[in-house]
């Protein structure tokens, strides 16, 4: 009983998880995702990606993250064979700071979850793990923010059974 207890208290991430970011996202950051990742000549509607609002105690600012691929679209301009692009903003005076920006591949074994804040801030902001499979098994890289943008801390390999 005083385990359980213990779990549900313990301090974790905003679990309301990823939306439609033009649920989330405010106007601007919509239009600086626009100006700093897509091109004109291919139209895509930003509102249309996937986007979570992370809040963790301790943390100075929200950190939006973004996941580029567009909801109901055959066509995923972000996306090729190296993965798809995922990108993270935070607030910085009247606009948006872009502080990560990778690829990866959304595919992740059931029960894990591509992107997972952790409760351990760095620099205002929480860490990151992120899952990948890879040719060499299931991979966790713990992503940390050195004030500036996240870079990889640690990478944790589990081997294929």
């Amino acid at each position: 009983m005083l385990l359980a207890l213990a779990i549900w208290l313990w301090p974790r991430p905003s679990q309301i998880g990823w939306r439609l970011a033009k649920e989330v996202a405010p106007l601007p950051l919509l239009s600086q995702m626009l100006q700093d990742n897509l091109s004109p000549t291919f139209p895509v509607d930003p509102g249309q990606m996937q986007m979570w609002r992370v809040q963790v105690t301790g943390q100075r600012q929200p950190l939006y993250l973004v996941d580029s691929r567009v909801e109901g679209s055959e066509t995923q301009p972000l996306c090729g064979a190296i993965g798809c692009a995922f990108f993270g903003y935070i607030p910085q005076d009247s606009s948006f700071q872009r502080v990560l920006a990778t690829y990866l591949h959304p595919h992740v074994p059931p029960g894990r979850s591509l992107i997972e804040p952790t409760t351990t801030v760095d620099n205002g902001l929480p860490r990151l793990v992120v899952n990948q499979l890879g040719a060499e098994g299931f991979q966790q890289y713990t992503l940390g923010f050195n004030g500036e943008v996240y870079e990889i801390q640690q990478i944790d390999t589990l081997a294929r059974s």
